[in-house]
């Protein structure tokens, strides 16, 4: 089994990514088992949910936080995610916790545009997030975000659909349906009806609803 993957990365962190087999996962925990050791790693739910199974073998991007009493390790699916986490902890009255929080409470492509659009009540679904910190967060990740074009450009043309099944499902994932409730709603969309991704959501959330 590989070792713990070293990094001397911008903030400090020693530890890059680990990749072991998993031994536990429940609530915001994953226990992975690297050349021997059990790591203990926290990580938002939304990761825990597509992680793998106890005995996979499993990888996660890690952000290590130490303060004087603590030393923890947050683990990630995506380096977009770590990255993510690194600049939610970065906003005042935000940290580590409430960070995996948010990240926990819908996809991260959902979340970014919440952003963008100053829509903070996704935001504030998180627990211990109220309407001041996700004002914080709005404020100052939003021009942060502002130069990813991927979350600005709308889909066009003959892929407009597609782009908007795309969306929808990414919405319903964030929203905590699995991938197969998703994908069985947007097979039942009219699509020369849903013309937005709010309506393709509001049609699949009807028809998740009827079973």
């Amino acid at each position: 089994m590989s070792r713990p993957q070293q990094a001397a990365g911008g903030d400090g962190s020693l530890i890059g990514y680990l990749r072991g087999r998993l031994v536990r996962s429940s609530g915001e925990h994953l226990v992975l088992d690297v050349g021997g050791v059990g790591y203990l790693v926290s990580v938002p739910t939304t990761v825990r949910e597509r992680i793998g199974k106890v005995g996979d073998e499993v990888e996660v991007h890690i952000h290590t936080h130490v303060r004087e009493d603590i030393l923890a390790l947050f683990g990630f699916g995506s380096v977009e995610e770590l990255e993510f986490f690194k600049m939610l902890i970065e906003v005042d009255g935000v940290g580590p916790k409430v960070a995996l929080g948010i990240l926990g409470s819908s996809h991260i492509g959902v979340l970014k545009r919440a952003i963008l659009a100053e829509d903070p009540a996704l935001i504030r679904r998180a627990p211990g997030v109220g309407a001041k910190t996700a004002a914080k967060v709005i404020i100052d990740l939003k021009s942060k975000l502002e130069g990813d074009v991927t979350l600005l450009v709308e889909p066009k043309g003959g892929g407009h659909a597609l782009g908007l099944a795309q969306q929808t499902e990414t919405a319903l994932r964030g929203l905590g349906y699995t991938q197969q409730q998703a994908r069985e709603a947007i097979e039942g969309i009219d699509w020369g009806e849903a013309t937005s991704v709010q309506g393709a959501l509001t049609s699949a959330l009807k028809l998740l609803g009827q079973r």
